[in-house]
């Protein structure tokens, strides 16, 4: 890692370690329970391989974490369609089973027939997993707005932020295979962790907002 790797590793671990008390502080977390298990997983990951290189930022463990937060990823995105789904009416239940259905066997597909998941060939594996979850994140947020669900802004600050992030991830991952390993592997890296970085932002932004239905219903609460 360079300087400017590690200082971006350290930015966006303090933007984690922010989001996940913001999480709990302002209820957010059981709005999606899968996204704290994700958040602490990419936290664990990022101070590993940060505070101790010569032993976590190898190849292995690489595809180890990124396995993991793959995974997790497709966890949150799944668990967000299922609960955004929830407020439809009972008539539309067999064709909300049967969406999810869809979206969810089509990731596992996609994911399944990927190349054999290792180092040397990732930008041909994980593009696969990350675009999986950029089609059903997508889905869920096309949904939510042509329905009008009543969807509370965290869930859909992570529907809404997610896609962009992952295009960037599968572009550095693009660019990685087209102009080789040694050429680009630092600056793909940056442009990865710098993306994130916003993408924290924008989370911890929308996390820590008060949010005026919330503010409301609890003046009501104290007043009574």
């Amino acid at each position: 890692m360079n300087e400017l790797q590690v200082a971006l590793a350290h930015a966006n671990r303090l933007a984690l370690l922010v989001l996940l008390v913001g999480l709990f502080v302002r209820g957010r977390a059981q709005l999606c329970w899968s996204f704290p298990a994700y958040a602490l997983a990419i936290l664990v990951g990022n101070s590993l391989a940060t505070l101790w290189p010569d032993r976590f930022y190898t190849p292995s463990f690489w595809v180890l974490k990124q396995g993991t937060y793959d995974i997790l990823k497709m966890a949150v995105a799944l668990e967000l369609a299922w609960r955004a789904f929830a407020a439809f009416p009972g008539a539309l239940r067999t064709a909300r089973l049967a969406l999810l259905a869809l979206l969810a066997v089509s990731t596992l597909a996609l994911a399944a027939l990927t190349p054999s998941s290792t180092y040397a060939d990732l930008w041909t594996w994980e593009p696969g997993t990350a675009t999986a979850a950029i089609w059903l994140l997508t889905a869920t947020a096309l949904l939510v707005v042509w329905y009008q669900l009543p969807v509370h802004a965290w869930p859909r600050a992570i529907m809404l932020g997610f896609p962009p992030y992952l295009l960037v991830f599968v572009l550095a991952l693009d660019l990685l295979g087209r102009h080789g390993w040694p050429a680009l592997h630092a600056w793909a890296g940056i442009l990865d962790s710098a993306a994130y970085l916003v993408l924290l932002f924008f989370w911890n932004r929308v996390v820590w907002r008060c949010d005026p239905a919330e503010a409301a219903a609890a003046a009501v609460d104290k007043a009574a």
